[in-house]
């Protein structure tokens, strides 16, 4: 492999890689089951930033609906969608 084709590949590994959509591990306390939302780069790699928003906003509705099941995120895995809070003057 020349090296420009080394540096080719390389960077799209890491671009992939940076692309991911986080990792969202819940638990069902009663069962013991565990389940995984998330960390998909197919999205991202194919839309950009608007895949990667479109997949990042389908792994947060997995991990509600899980929650409708019974399951807790385990974790620093918090919604990513914070409530909106407005300013106030002091």
């Amino acid at each position: 492999m020349r090296i420009s084709t080394k540096v080719l590949v390389l960077s799209l590994s890491v671009s992939a890689v940076a692309c991911a959509t986080p990792v969202i591990m819940l638990k069902n306390e009663v069962t013991g089951q565990v389940a995984r939302c998330g960390g998909d780069v197919s999205s991202s790699l194919a839309g950009g930033a608007m895949g990667y928003s479109i997949q990042r906003d389908n792994d947060e509705q997995c991990a509600r609906d899980y929650e409708a099941l019974g399951f807790k995120r385990l974790g620093n895995n918090e919604p990513t969608t914070a409530p909106r809070v407005r300013a106030t003057d002091p």
